[in-house]
């Protein structure tokens, strides 16, 4: 059989889960856009999506650097990987893609594993989840989508997509606080367009889940039973304290967070 045969007869024989993250890895690895996933690749439910999302990993065939998470709710799952590529650290972030104005990102807390969860039988607890954790870092995530309306789609097909993820920035390590673990940190934000001179913008910083370990608790008995772990220099991210900031491009930032520290970051388009 020769070349083009045996891919048509290849293409022929791939699963709609298969060609479902197919297109999704071909907009992410070409910076296009797509409006939904064919109706006979549409995933059916959380199950489905996730199975796409793992798919799109195996494709892509980058490393997992870190994971995104957020306690379950009803018919929702949280969780879905971040790529190595797909890291920035430094105060300098170069954003891949058409220039734009703005970035869009949510502040975090990203907690880093100093050893491996790997699956097994038993459930992981809170106190074996601490015990893995090694520093904590102030973070952003960087916002974006494979598909050019999200807004209009189910909940299956955003985490097919990786549930709006485009990057995450890694910042300083949070300034110790005594006595304080991952579940009750502190904070406060302070956003400063430096550049410019102009006054900061506060906002008082609230985690969704009251705290970032419970997530990830979670998050290492869910990839627990489906086979899945968690590794050492892996991060975890937990959800934003902030909501949404649209960040200007070109200008000198300072994120703070109350005592925890500061994040200094200059997007580039």
């Amino acid at each position: 059989m020769n070349a083009p045969a045996a891919t048509q007869a290849a293409e022929a024989i791939a699963s709609p889960r298969e060609e479902a993250a197919r297109i999704l890895v071909t907009a992410r690895q070409k910076g296009e856009l797509v409006e939904r996933l064919p109706v006979e690749l549409l995933p059916a439910n959380v199950r489905d999506g996730f199975a796409i999302q793992q798919e799109v990993s195996h494709q892509l065939g980058g490393r997992i650097a870190a994971w995104k998470c957020a306690l379950p709710q009803q018919g929702k799952v949280i969780a879905a990987p971040i790529y190595d590529a797909d890291i920035h650290r430094g105060g300098v972030c170069r954003m891949s893609g058409p220039p734009r104005a703005v970035v869009r990102a949510e502040p975090e807390l990203a907690c880093l594993l100093n050893r491996d969860l790997p699956p097994r039988r038993d459930v992981y607890s809170e106190a074996e989840v601490l015990g893995a954790l090694g520093h904590t870092h102030l973070a952003l995530e960087l916002l974006g989508s494979r598909y050019s309306h999200p807004e209009t789609l189910t909940f299956p097909e955003l985490l097919a997509d990786g549930l709006f993820n485009a990057g995450l920035v890694i910042g300083p390590r949070v300034n110790s606080i005594e006595g304080a673990t991952p579940a009750d940190l502190p904070v406060e934000f302070e956003v400063s367009l430096a550049s410019v001179g102009e006054e900061a913008v506060m906002c008082a910083g609230r985690h969704p889940d009251r705290g970032a370990l419970a997530p990830i608790v979670w998050l290492a008995n869910f990839l627990r039973v489906r086979g899945l772990g968690l590794h050492a220099g892996q991060a975890v991210i937990t959800g934003s304290y902030a909501g949404v900031l649209e960040l200007p491009v070109g200008r000198d930032l300072r994120i703070g967070f109350g005592d925890l520290g500061t994040l200094p970051i200059t997007f580039l388009s």
